[in-house]
């Protein structure tokens, strides 16, 4: 079984911290909480485990959201973070969206729906990783096709229907006395 979600809830108000922390633990989620920017970066960097998740308020007295997220990409911490506030302004959504986040909820919402906006945005990141993970091996395999195919003592060609060479590797010059170019 895997663990719980990892979500660090980032708001500068307690009452709607320690709420929206019961109804997200009771949701499924384990929820630490942060009463601001600064906070809330300390204890991403501490966090054990990691944050999953970054619920992350964009006015606060310290440290703003945009502050925060601009903070996280200037480290170089890529989490997922979604925006919940009740700032809605173009601009500013604008810049949370450049900055990295992955959504934004505006206050106040609905409870299913933020919850169903969670574990979307989880599910987006983890197809987002494991389609990194892949695009790194094959890239691995790709490398690794080529050097033993350009470090074969044989020579390795591919034609077309019309046995046209398409390929052919640096070995066919010392072979053959061709140059790849004269023979495609």
């Amino acid at each position: 079984m895997s663990p719980l979600p990892h979500i660090l809830l980032v708001d500068d108000e307690p009452l709607l911290l320690q709420s929206c922390k019961l109804l997200l633990e009771v949701a499924g989620f384990s929820v630490s909480t942060a009463t601001g920017g600064v906070d809330a970066l300390e204890k991403i960097t501490t966090a054990n485990p990691p944050v999953d998740l970054l619920l992350l308020d964009l006015n606060m007295p310290d440290m703003t959201g945009l502050q925060v997220l601009g903070e996280l990409r200037s480290r170089n911490m890529e989490i997922c973070t979604v925006v919940l506030s009740a700032e809605t302004g173009f601009e500013t959504v604008r810049k949370a969206f450049q900055l990295g986040a992955y959504d934004y909820v505006r206050k106040p919402y609905e409870f299913d729906e933020l919850v169903n906006r969670l574990k979307s945005t989880l599910q987006k990141r983890e197809m987002e990783v494991s389609f990194s993970h892949l695009r790194k091996q094959l890239e691995r395999s790709e490398r690794l096709h080529r050097f033993m195919i350009e470090s074969s003592p044989d020579i390795i060609f591919i034609v077309d229907r019309d046995g046209n060479f398409r390929f052919v590797n640096d070995r066919v010059q010392d072979l053959l006395g061709y140059g790849k170019e004269e023979l495609m």
